[in-house]
């Protein structure tokens, strides 16, 4: 019955990792691809931020839409996410976009 519990409690605790990325339980401080393609970054740069405090305070505007408004861009080329989070205490996620 022990063993049993053990598996379960260790399944929910990796189960959100496929879904949400690379996370570390203590620090994490990586940039994924949202869909990898061949196409050369753009010259122009926009970034857009969302925070969430706790798991209880959520923030931001991290949309795609955002990251190119901020960066004057008409024309998309690479997106890429960047997520810092500390003990899972403060989350911290970055659309980066590239164009023209």
């Amino acid at each position: 019955m022990k063993k049993i519990v053990l598996l379960i409690l260790f399944a929910a605790s990796i189960s959100g990792c496929a879904a949400t990325g690379m996370n570390g339980w203590l620090y994490t401080d990586v940039t994924e691809p949202v869909n990898a393609t061949n196409a050369a970054q753009g010259s122009k740069k926009g970034e857009a931020s969302c925070i969430n405090v706790l798991g209880i305070v959520a923030d931001g505007n991290c949309s795609i839409d955002e990251a190119a408004r901020q960066g004057g861009i008409k024309t998309i080329k690479t997106v890429d996410k960047k997520r810092s989070s500390v003990l899972g205490l403060y989350v911290k996620e970055t659309t980066i976009v590239t164009g023209e």
